[in-house]
């Protein structure tokens, strides 16, 4: 069994690092978290995908894909995330074992040598900017990402909800800045954001699978950039009342997102998820069975925990007619949990279903970063196999007395207009 090992190799760089021989790949990545900051969060959101198409060793997309065509076909890839009132900029190189490799190469100094020419140098031209063919795609993907979730409405409406739960706040705003935000970005600005960024952000550096870390290189490429940020879950605020927004487009369906704010700790945090999975995260809670199967109220209605910014949200597709019938029985479902309504076979449906899941990150490199990230950020002190025991440990009336920390506060609906766009 592999085991973490976390370092600081500088005054706001970590390495984390995972090796097992068990693994038949191997995965390097920085991520750099900033705060997430209305002015910078669409120059930000648009450089690591624009840094990632080529560097000075491979100056074109032709030749880049070559070199990972020589490296067994490995990849390089890139992510924009959100937490809480962060924004994460991530930058991946992926690949084979050591052992697999013909020539008998050094996979891992050959990924991290990949990523260190994507940080330390990417093409510019003539007058150091980023190239202008590139920018204008990554722009133009960008858009078309932007276009793509507004017409998929049950992410447009989750987006939506959060935007008024946290309305003014960071916490509110879309990872990559508002589409006028992308539309006005330029060359200049765009290229001294990724020097601003390397001075500014705080990195958490993954090298996961079967290898082992080059850490003096790193130190060393990495150790002087950075500064110092802050992490945690937003502070949880109660709401004063709940807030109903809605809004009419030409849809044949409606959809429902519903906010709660949770009082929840990063103790607290397995339990939580518990609750949300009895709530409405499992096909046999309370939502699942009571609101989508017996009442027939709506298409689909799943509940979902954003432990970051101590939310929990209730996503359903309903009919126009049913939209208050909807809300009034998720509202019910809720407050029956609250009340101990639950069943020794639910609460061991969700823990089985849970327990699957924690099984499951260890079963790819990418969900063992993110279980690390997420961990690392919210302040967790917990292995998996501890979290597992913890999880089997909890009682229905624990869930119960977590419910009664849940508070409606935001209530969107995107009412359909009885006519298909």
């Amino acid at each position: 069994m592999g085991k973490w090992k976390n370092q600081q190799i500088g005054d706001s760089v970590r390495l984390h690092s995972f090796t097992d021989s068990r693994y038949k790949t191997m995965r390097v990545s920085v991520n750099m978290r900033v705060p997430l900051v209305r002015e910078s969060a669409a120059a930000y959101g648009i450089l690591p995908a624009l840094v990632s198409r080529a560097t000075e060793r491979y100056p074109d997309y032709t030749a880049l894909s070559a070199r990972l065509a020589e490296l067994y076909g490995a990849s390089l890839s890139s992510t924009v995330s959100k937490m809480g009132e962060y924004q994460i900029l991530s930058l991946t190189a992926g690949g084979i074992s050591s052992r697999y490799a013909f020539g008998g190469e050094d996979m891992g100094a050959q990924l991290t040598d990949l990523l260190l020419d994507v940080f330390f140098s990417p093409v510019k031209d003539g007058e150091g900017l980023f190239p202008l063919d590139g920018f204008l795609q990554e722009k133009r993907q960008l858009l078309e990402m932007k276009d793509a979730e507004f017409n998929d409405k049950i992410t447009y409406a989750h987006q939506r909800c959060e935007e008024l739960l946290f309305e003014g706040q960071p916490g509110g705003m879309d990872r990559y800045g508002s589409r006028k935000e992308v539309e006005e970005l330029d060359r200049k600005q765009v290229t001294d954001a990724w020097e601003t960024l390397l001075s500014s952000a705080k990195f958490d550096i993954f090298v996961l699978g079967d290898c082992t870390p080059d850490l003096d290189r790193l130190q060393t490429k990495f150790g002087h950039l950075g500064s110092p940020q802050g992490s945690g879950m937003l502070a949880f605020e109660k709401p004063r009342e709940v807030r109903h927004v809605e809004e009419v487009q030409p849809l044949s369906q409606s959809k429902l997102s519903m906010a709660y704010r949770i009082d929840c700790t990063p103790e607290d945090a397995m339990l939580f998820r518990l609750m949300a999975a009895v709530l409405g995260g499992v096909p046999s809670s309370k939502l699942f069975q009571n609101v989508r199967e017996k009442m027939r109220l709506c298409y689909y209605c799943s509940a979902g925990l954003s432990l970051n910014s101590r939310t929990l949200f209730v996503e359903s597709g309903v009919e126009t007619e049913n939209l208050e019938k909807a809300e009034r029985e998720i509202g019910k479902q809720l407050e029956a949990l609250q009340n101990g309504d639950l069943t020794e076979e639910e609460l061991l449906s969700a823990k089985l279903a849970l327990r699957n899941s924690l099984h499951a990150v260890e079963d790819s490199l990418p969900s063992l970063e993110g279980w690390c990230m997420g961990r690392t950020f919210r302040g967790e002190d917990l292995s998996i196999q501890a979290a597992e025991e913890q999880l089997l440990s909890y009682t229905a009336q624990q869930v119960a007395q977590a419910a009664q920390k849940v508070y409606p506060a935001v209530v969107y609906c995107l009412k359909g207009s009885g006519s298909a766009k």
